[in-house]
């Protein structure tokens, strides 16, 4: 299998999921409709009520690029990390 997998967990301030899970599901809708967005799927693991994580799947490092230099990204990240007390991200590719 081809492609760039990313992995995102975010550690939700407290009482702030709720928001924080329309914010990410809003932007992976966004991605979604992207050229080369292959998945997004966002889940909160099972005992870890304040953390919550997406799973994105590319096609190449083209349409990571193209997803990335597209107006308002930077902002909206900046928006969805409001409500995060950390974030870990891990990239690679999926076999």
């Amino acid at each position: 299998m081809s492609g760039i997998a990313i992995i995102v967990e975010y550690d939700v301030k407290p009482d702030c999921l709720e928001e924080q899970e329309k914010r990410v599901l809003e932007s992976a809708a966004k991605c979604l409709r992207e050229d080369g967005c292959l998945r997004m799927e966002v889940f909160v693991p099972d005992g870890q009520e304040n953390k919550l994580v997406l799973s994105e799947l590319w096609r190449d490092e083209v349409a990571l690029k193209v997803h990335r230099s597209q107006p308002g990204h930077a902002e909206e990240h900046e928006h969805v990390d409001q409500l995060c007390a950390g974030k870990q991200v891990r990239r690679g590719r999926p076999i």
